[in-house]
């Protein structure tokens, strides 16, 4: 293991991480900070309610890919893993917290799932529940966390079972990552007073 090889991989996740699509999509093209609208976050969902359906499509896209690309190149030319599981945690770290945008992010939820999707394709369960609980109930906030939920436990059940080794279970650091983001729509979600998609 090159510990020098991971430090800088990983900065190159958390610089990549940190381009915001959704900040850059609305300035380019909209000529508005999108984080200065709505919930005043750059995701998807903040572009999709502000500014339109088109482009809160390119943006949710555009953040899976993100955390996708990275982590497949990671998988396909180095042998540990530990390389790709240190990816998705700098890519999301970035995403939420990024260098080029005074670390004013997203939630993280597309390029979590961009990204760990890669190395735990299981994660894709996760999706059954999360996308009728959004449909029902409007809230993309509950469904994002409930499926971050979700992951946490098949990654526990993945390493429990031997199915994947333990360093694996630095990948419950994104989903909690991810929850912690939500804690303002936790808020409104108790008290009633959370915004819905539609």
């Amino acid at each position: 293991m090159n510990f020098i090889l991971i430090l800088f991989l990983s900065l190159i996740c958390f610089l990549v991480g940190s381009l915001q699509t959704g900040t850059m999509i609305s300035k380019i093209f909209y000529k508005v900070d999108v984080r200065e609208l709505g919930s005043k976050n750059s995701g998807a969902t903040n572009v999709h309610r502000t500014i339109g359906l088109k482009p809160g499509i390119i943006v949710l896209i555009l953040d899976i890919l993100k955390g996708f690309i990275p982590i497949l190149f990671l998988k396909l030319f180095f042998d540990e893993d530990i390389y790709g599981i240190l990816g998705c945690i700098f890519l999301v770290l970035g995403h939420c917290y990024p260098l080029y945008h005074r670390f004013n992010g997203g939630k993280g939820v597309a390029t979590g799932f961009g990204s760990v999707i890669v190395l735990v394709p299981y994660v894709f369960l996760g999706l059954p529940i999360a996308i009728p609980i959004i449909y029902k109930t409007r809230f993309v906030s509950l469904g994002s966390i409930i499926g971050c939920l979700v992951s946490i436990v098949l990654i526990l059940i993945l390493v429990l079972s031997g199915m994947l080794s333990f360093e694996y279970l630095l990948l419950i650091s994104i989903p909690i990552m991810i929850i912690y983001k939500h804690k303002t729509n936790i808020v409104r979600l108790l008290n009633k007073q959370e915004n819905k998609l539609f």
